[in-house]
């Protein structure tokens, strides 16, 4: 009943539109898209995968994450989060795999603690010196073999 309910409140990727890039970090409000990466580079039934781009100080747009997902950080850096009423959550060096499962209103992380909470709306900014680059994978939830099987392929194609 969850899966189908994630499902049926996520946005469809031809349905996304234009993604408004926020400015809460500004006292500016933010309108929340269902754009947790750059651009879509694969999709199909089960998975949708997403490049994901940020320059020294880009902000994401305020973003919804309906999907539990993986992402791998090509290159790393300092991420800074805001959450749905603009406000400062915390920052983060983004490296590495790490993956969230989502739960109710929040991202429970896989396989590691987290001091603090992530909630499933939310904005990033790049901190950092230098570009981030990272490939996002998200489980649609039909199937965990083709999920895995995609995510596989395309991180060996890296």
């Amino acid at each position: 009943l969850v899966s189908n309910l994630c499902i049926t409140t996520s946005i469809e990727t031809d349905k996304l539109g234009d993604t408004i890039r926020c400015a809460c970090d500004e006292g500016k409000p933010c309108e929340v898209d269902g754009y947790v990466g750059s651009s879509v580079i694969y999709e199909d039934d089960d998975v949708r995968v997403w490049n994901f781009t940020l320059a020294p100080n880009e902000m994401t747009s305020m973003h919804k994450h309906d999907y539990d997902y993986h992402f791998v950080a090509i290159k790393p850096t300092q991420l800074e989060v805001y959450g749905e009423d603009g406000s400062r959550l915390f920052d983060f060096r983004a490296e590495g795999v790490l993956g969230f499962k989502l739960v109710g209103e929040f991202l429970e992380p896989i396989g590691i603690e987290l001091p603090w909470p992530v909630p499933a709306v939310h904005a990033a900014k790049n901190i950092g010196d230098t570009d981030y680059y990272e490939i996002l994978f998200e489980s649609k939830g039909s199937s965990q073999k083709n999920y895995d099987d995609v995510k596989e392929r395309i991180i060996n194609e890296l």
